[in-house]
């Protein structure tokens, strides 16, 4: 493709002082750089996950995901949350807890123990270290590949306000955790 192969224009030379040719310098950059190895269980996912993209399914799964996570991003402003973007065209949310008087980490730790699984995030101009973040990240995907609809979603912020109002309260998180797996039992992993 690159015609005659020549010496490297920025004179790059090998361990040994040779001058590298230009024909290497591309290879390198190709492979290992940015192909990678043609992987076989690489190719097989993306013809899998290719396949399922295909299906009329996966456009209402998708359109589900979105109206999820907008019944989520509006039930936490209607309680007072901060969401960063003011609401969510996409599968997530970021939420900034500072209003709240909760650290991410706090918030993160005390949802985990009620079975509720989110993760601490940074959010815009934070006051907080990495390890600790003034904020949370909530997604979609998951929950609405187990079958959940928007007030399904609206159900989940309603446990997610009651711990983090008290998230020190073992009582509460305890009673959320109960509250949370009895309603799982209906939207099971996996199918039998």
């Amino acid at each position: 493709m690159m015609g005659n192969n020549f010496d490297n224009p920025w004179g790059r030379k090998t361990k040994k002082g040779n001058p590298i040719k230009m024909s290497a310098i591309l290879n390198s950059g190709v492979f290992p750089g940015m192909q990678g190895g043609p992987l076989e269980h690489v190719i097989a996912a993306k013809a899998v996950a290719f396949g399922e993209a295909l299906q009329p399914s996966f456009k209402s799964y998708g359109e589900q995901v979105i109206k999820n996570a907008q019944a989520m991003s509006d039930s936490l402003m209607a309680k007072g949350y901060d969401i960063i973007s003011g609401g969510t065209d996409n599968h997530l949310m970021l939420i900034d807890l500072r209003n709240k008087g909760i650290t991410g980490k706090e918030a993160e730790k005390a949802l985990v123990e009620a079975d509720i699984t989110v993760n601490k995030n940074m959010v815009p101009f934070d006051t907080q270290s990495p390890f600790i973040t003034s904020g949370i990240r909530i997604g979609t995907a998951a929950v609405t590949t187990r079958g959940f609809k928007e007030d399904d979603c609206r159900k989940i912020i309603d446990w997610m306000d009651r711990v983090l109002a008290e998230h020190t309260n073992e009582s509460v998180i305890a009673a959320v955790r109960k509250e949370v797996n009895a309603y799982m039992e209906d939207f099971p992993l996996y199918a039998a």
